[in-house]
């Protein structure tokens, strides 16, 4: 009897310790899915096409997103027209460098992302500009995957 119980709890640890290696296992799929998601995310704003930004955002009417300029967009909608105008339509350019700090966390359907970058732009006219600044981005784990639903992207006071 003593022997069968050993085997038992034998048994249910094994069982225990593997359940938790499955759990990480999905769980690091999911972060090596969103390390390589964001970058791509960030990636798709130097193309000028905001069609080719849009498919990576959630459109639900009542999300905010925050960029360096205005204060704040109520909703995707508002977001694609901004961005259009006062990014988009002055330039000719726009190469962003992530730097090595992206983070990535993960609480279920939720996820977010940080990282530092370094942006520079060259105008209509010519001019070219560098903004070192920072990337915040909310996403939600849907039927199709993660889609980004809130974002906050800033640059500190002073430029750097």
């Amino acid at each position: 009897m003593r022997r069968l119980t050993i085997i038992g709890l034998a048994v249910v640890l094994i069982a225990g310790v593997a359940a938790v290696s499955i759990s990480r296992a999905g769980a690091d799929s999911e972060e090596a899915t969103l390390r390589t998601l964001v970058p791509k995310v960030i990636s798709s704003w130097e193309s000028l096409d905001i069609t080719k930004v849009e498919p990576y955002y959630a459109a639900d009417a009542d999300f905010a997103y925050f960029d360096i300029v205005p204060l704040k967009y109520k909703n995707w909608a508002e977001y694609r027209t901004g961005a259009q105008k006062a990014l988009f339509e002055p330039n000719t350019s726009i190469k962003l460098r992530l730097n090595d700090d992206l983070g990535v966390h993960r609480r279920g359907s939720l996820a977010w992302a940080t990282v530092t970058f370094a942006a520079d732009l060259v105008s209509k006219q010519g001019t070219a500009s560098h903004l070192d600044g920072r990337w915040t981005m909310v996403l939600e784990k849907r039927a199709h995957g993660w889609i980004v639903v809130h974002e906050h992207v800033s640059a500190p006071l002073g430029g750097s």
